[in-house]
């Protein structure tokens, strides 16, 4: 039997069942655990909870310190739902490296929005703080090698150029460095993808920001971007932004057999980044969404460039995304086959995501959220498992919630023997 109680009166030995604060407005990690110390309410308090939901025998309250006997049901919904019964809080001092990703990114953006409007007010071009954040960036690529970049293509800011570039860079430095480019040519590629779309500065805005298809003529301006980029970035006084990054920015929309434009150059006569970006620039565009179309998961994406693109693009640059991508990459949200929706949080073995995976299960149902959270461990994931993927705005999940799921520490995995 449950009863609910306002947090002054609990004592030591009650056993917590709900609190009166959704899940994600608290740093608590469960809320079904048992009182094991006054600590434990005062941190109750401090998260702003006034009323908890007790479990008490029928016909009595709960005593202090009195050992519950639990029934054998009560036992296998715990462990079914692996409800720790101990009390914990996240630990939100220490910025986890998902945040610290998030942080870099929007100075990124905010960096690149300047960029784009210096040149649409024909101000001076300073690339110095570009590469600053190129630098930046390379730097915390080679130091959490644990590809997280599905995550930032989940930012709430509205325009849409300034993201998009951040995020392409993020992406084609991580696929650089996965591939094996020099040390020395990483930022360069990473410069390149920044710049790539630079163009765009000089496209009038209600073409740009229009929030739906484009007319005929319209597309015929919009088209236009590889080479506007190119006049802006080939009078640099830096050979690696007159020569690679403007070489790649009006590259990046040729196609195989001369499909693409602005020339129609055939693949093969291209930059070798140049083919990257190109792939890494559809796999943004469809995983961040645009004004015009809803963002696709990862999965789904990847699905539409080895069914349509591929005969199009660079194979061998497909192939490389989803080696470093994964299918269903950390933080993607996955139907299993029993009906539950979980999120992926981690495996065991990241750089190939094969093996053991862990997921954190938020839906019982596609309509029905669990009463809070909790970890699964499948010994792997793939077709058989998952029925069908998610972007988190299909169910209503913002940024901040991703990033809260990703921040619960997940249950770890068992040694090989």
């Amino acid at each position: 039997m449950h009863k609910t109680i306002h947090v002054d009166k609990l004592t030591v030995g009650m056993e917590v069942v709900s609190l009166d604060k959704n899940w994600l407005e608290t740093n608590i990690l469960f809320h079904r655990f048992k009182i094991r110390s006054e600590d434990e309410i005062l941190k109750l308090k401090e998260n702003g909870i006034r009323m908890v939901t007790i479990n008490v025998e029928k016909g009595q309250e709960q005593t202090p310190h009195r050992k519950e006997k639990t029934s054998d049901s009560d036992r296998l919904h715990q462990e079914s739902n692996n409800i720790t019964p101990e009390f914990q809080t996240l630990e939100m001092q220490t910025p986890h490296a998902v945040r610290q990703w998030s942080a870099l990114q929007e100075k990124t953006i905010a960096v690149v929005t300047k960029s784009f409007e210096n040149i649409r007010q024909k101000l001076s071009f300073d690339v110095l703080p570009l590469k600053e954040q190129v630098t930046q960036t390379l730097e915390m690529t080679l130091k959490n090698p644990n590809n997280n970049s599905f995550l930032l293509t989940l930012s709430e800011v509205d325009d849409e150029s300034y993201v998009h570039s951040a995020n392409t860079m993020v992406l084609t430095i991580s696929l650089a460095a996965r591939s094996g480019v020099p040390r020395e040519d990483l930022a360069k590629w990473g410069l390149a993808a920044l710049l790539h779309d630079i163009g765009k500065a000089l496209i009038p805005l209600d073409v740009l920001k229009k929030p739906g298809k484009l007319t005929p003529s319209e597309w015929d301006i919009m088209k236009k971007h590889p080479q506007l980029g190119h006049s802006i970035l080939s009078k640099s006084k830096e050979e690696v932004i007159r020569g690679l990054c403007a070489t790649v920015c009006i590259e990046h929309h040729e196609r195989k057999n001369g499909a693409g434009y602005p020339y129609g150059i055939d693949i093969k006569e291209l930059n070798p980044v140049s083919r990257s970006l190109m792939v890494l620039d559809i796999y943004e565009a469809l995983t961040a969404g645009r004004i015009y179309a809803n963002p696709l998961s990862p999965a789904k994406t990847l699905a539409y460039l080895l069914e349509t693109e591929i005969h199009r693009l660079d194979p061998r640059a497909i192939a490389e995304l989803v080696r470093m991508i994964g299918v269903y990459p950390v933080g993607s949200l996955v139907e299993l086959s029993d009906g539950r929706i979980a999120m992926v949080s981690e495996y065991k073995d990241p750089g190939t995501h094969a093996g053991q995976v862990n997921l954190l299960v938020l839906f019982s149902s596609r309509s029905k959220p669990v009463a809070e959270p909790f970890h699964i461990t499948l010994p792997l994931i793939d077709r058989s498992s998952v029925t069908q993927t998610f972007h988190p705005r299909e169910l209503g999940i913002s940024p901040l919630e991703v990033f809260r799921y990703i921040e619960i520490p997940g249950p770890g995995f068992p040694e090989d023997p």
